[in-house]
């Protein structure tokens, strides 16, 4: 059986890192919350389909916008105007508060 030529490598070329605009500091706390959300199914299913049902288990991650007795309000996106330094948010999420089970604080 003949040897093979050994595939010629391509020269790595190192890139200049682009340059990033400053994160603009935003009056929210980054956070992580752990929650239990419903699942739900419209399909046919016996009992053992039915028991191996399990509650969903979603983590979220985004700034904390408000919190009260009723609800977590998140969002993960924002965008803040310069000249009037107003934000506008995206990625919102409104979690029950009895469905919360871990908040965390994120640097």
């Amino acid at each position: 059986m003949p040897k093979r030529k050994p595939k010629k490598r391509k020269p790595r070329v190192r890139r200049k890192s682009a340059e990033v605009a400053p994160v603009p500091s935003i009056p929210y706390q980054r956070v992580r919350v752990e929650w239990i959300d419903i699942l739900s199914d419209s399909g046919w299913a016996d009992e053992k389909g039915f028991n191996k049902m399990k509650l969903a288990y979603p983590v979220n991650e985004g700034w904390l916008y408000s919190k009260d007795k009723d609800a977590i309000k998140l969002f993960a996106s924002y965008d803040k105007d310069p000249d009037s330094n107003e934000f506008t948010f995206g990625d919102r999420t409104m979690i029950p508060t009895a469905c919360v089970k871990k908040l965390v604080k994120l640097s």
